[in-house]
């Protein structure tokens, strides 16, 4: 090259104007290798060699890296190691100041599947364990379609159960299946309380068939034995208050003398005739 275009291309205006710009940055910042050295000359040697910063070309970089670390760093929970710590974070994630607080809610048609002292104690272990008051009532959703599912199952096992007796006890009674069914619910009537009732309304016992037959033999000796005389006096009124008794049982439609469906029907016949004796004669 000659010195004519060596001028020229080294006194170009745009490459002056850089190469002025970049000896004054220099002058006043340092250069490129010096920025990266001097911003750790204030550091003690043990820091200034520690090769973790030698990712860092300058302040600027490092203050960034500090302060996303910090902001990850806030959000992050501390694991719980005592009693107090535990509480704070059970209460810091919504769990009421005391187990009466929790507000369940259990549908109106399954209240009486949950105990109030066992709804109690739910709420103590819930308050126990850091739960919130949505933690709790999902729990206590998840337990009441749980029991409804148990009690549709129970249904129908009863039913079938209830099906397969009938099935049952008319091959074995035949014609006389209606008869003998009125005759247990009429044993059942006179001699069953509450209790028992409950019990074979209930639960699978009274789709037994063994328990059917008992009860329709029960109920055909309380027919017998009030088809008997009257010595044994069941009726002990006067022939005055036997008229009356008479009279309000036929103003009575609904009474189970006049419906022989009834499971009582045939002891309401027997008393009528008994009635009818005491007031009339035989």
């Amino acid at each position: 090259m000659s010195d004519e275009q060596q001028t020229t291309t080294t006194d170009n205006p745009e490459t002056v104007i850089a190469n002025q710009m970049q000896e004054t940055a220099n002058t006043v910042l340092g250069s490129e290798s010096d920025n990266q050295n001097d911003w750790k000359s204030s550091l003690s040697e043990e820091i200034k060699n520690d090769p973790t910063l030698s990712n860092f070309k300058d302040v600027e970089g490092l203050a960034k890296t500090v302060i996303h670390q910090q902001k990850v760093l806030g959000n992050r929970v501390p694991i719980p190691k005592t009693d107090e710590e535990k509480a704070e974070l059970y209460n810091k994630l919504g769990r009421p100041e005391d187990p009466s607080k929790y507000e369940i809610n259990v549908p109106n048609e399954m209240v009486d599947y949950f105990k109030k002292e066992d709804v109690e104690q739910f709420k103590n272990v819930a308050h126990k364990i850091g739960l919130n008051n949505d933690q709790v009532n999902a729990l206590m959703e998840y337990q009441v379609q749980s029991t409804q599912n148990t009690l549709n199952n129970e249904g129908a096992v009863m039913a079938q159960q209830k099906e397969q007796a009938e099935e049952v006890l008319k091959k074995e009674w035949g014609y006389d299946y209606d008869k003998n069914v009125r005759a247990a619910d009429r044993a059942l009537s006179v001699y069953g309380d509450d209790e028992l009732k409950n019990l074979l309304t209930q639960t699978s016992a009274g789709n037994n068939p063994a328990v059917l037959k008992f009860l329709a033999t029960i109920g055909k000796e309380v027919t017998e034995d009030m088809a008997q005389n009257t010595t044994n006096n069941r009726l002990a009124t006067s022939p005055l208050d036997a008229k009356e008794e008479i009279n309000n049982i036929m103003a009575d439609t609904s009474h189970a003398y006049f419906d022989p469906s009834h499971p009582n029907h045939e002891i309401a016949v027997e008393k009528m005739r008994q009635l009818h004796e005491k007031v009339y004669g035989k």
